[in-house]
């Protein structure tokens, strides 16, 4: 392992950690189901395309974005399935720290085993994979608006939440490099939307207010995964001409609108 590859592991691991302690900043200053989509925002992707693109090349980058649709279409569904756990666990015994952790668990072992065999088989059309990402997102959507729920909480961490965040977070920007790197580019794809903001988010949001509290958080991220999704085809067609650094601006930029425009419908719809 080189030294410039270390270099990459760690400049990754340290500003992804601090780009997501920042989010986690904004996002206890807003509305909660603004903050909702803000959460939803292509931080991690952004940050794991520009140091996979640095480790292996822009081209590589490129060809593997249709798997990081199937995964994000997952990822949302990992949302869904969290909170119907919570809900679920919440019958059947008391116990939050148990609930907590054995919901997370059950939501990334059923991720890990729908997103990961996109990289075995390399997933690399684009068309199959954003018709599965779509059909998973209107699932979700379905799945978090059956039934009303209360007004939701406002988000707020404690210092040791937002460093285990960044931390968290960080080490998964990292993942993505080495796996990127070592293995395969594919593999690198399908880790950059590993749900590590929503996960930390929902873990937060249901260890201080209850599963009850999770619905009206949860509901707004399958509509807000559409940043993350324009920012993954935007670098799919940028990386390519621009290079790595400069398409990440771009898509970055193209996300974020596509983030702003999810923002104002939340806004509206909740007047």
């Amino acid at each position: 392992m080189g030294s410039l590859f270390l270099l990459q592991l760690a400049a990754s691991f340290v500003i992804g950690g601090s780009f997501i302690a920042a989010l986690s900043f904004v996002a206890e200053r807003v509305p909660a189901r603004v903050a909702g989509v803000i959460l939803a925002l292509p931080s991690t992707i952004a940050l794991s395309y520009f140091f996979l693109g640095w480790a292996t090349s822009s081209n590589a980058v490129a060809a593997v974005v249709p798997a990081t649709f199937v995964a994000l279409g997952w990822c949302v569904l990992f949302v869904a399935c969290y909170v119907y756990c919570a809900k679920a666990a919440a019958r059947l015994s008391p116990g939050k720290g148990v609930h907590i952790l054995a919901c997370f668990a059950v939501s990334t072992i059923g991720w890990a085993a729908l997103a990961v065999p996109t990289a075995v088989v390399r997933w690399s059309n684009p068309w199959t994979g954003a018709a599965v990402y779509a059909t998973l997102v209107l699932a979700s959507h379905f799945l978090l608006h059956r039934e009303g729920h209360e007004k939701p909480p406002p988000l707020s961490y404690t210092l040791g939440q937002k460093v285990g965040r960044a931390v968290f977070a960080g080490f998964i920007v990292v993942l993505v490099v080495f796996l990127g790197k070592t293995i395969d580019p594919f593999w690198g794809a399908v880790f950059a939307v590993f749900p590590a903001a929503f996960s930390a988010t929902l873990m937060v949001i249901h260890w201080y207010y209850g599963p009850k509290a999770l619905f009206p958080m949860a509901q707004e991220l399958p509509v807000g995964s559409l940043s993350i999704f324009i920012f993954a085809l935007t670098a799919m067609f940028v990386f390519p001409p621009l290079g790595y650094a400069l398409g990440t601006l771009v898509a970055f930029s193209a996300g974020l609108a596509a983030g702003a425009i999810s923002a104002a419908l939340s806004r509206t719809w909740q007047a």
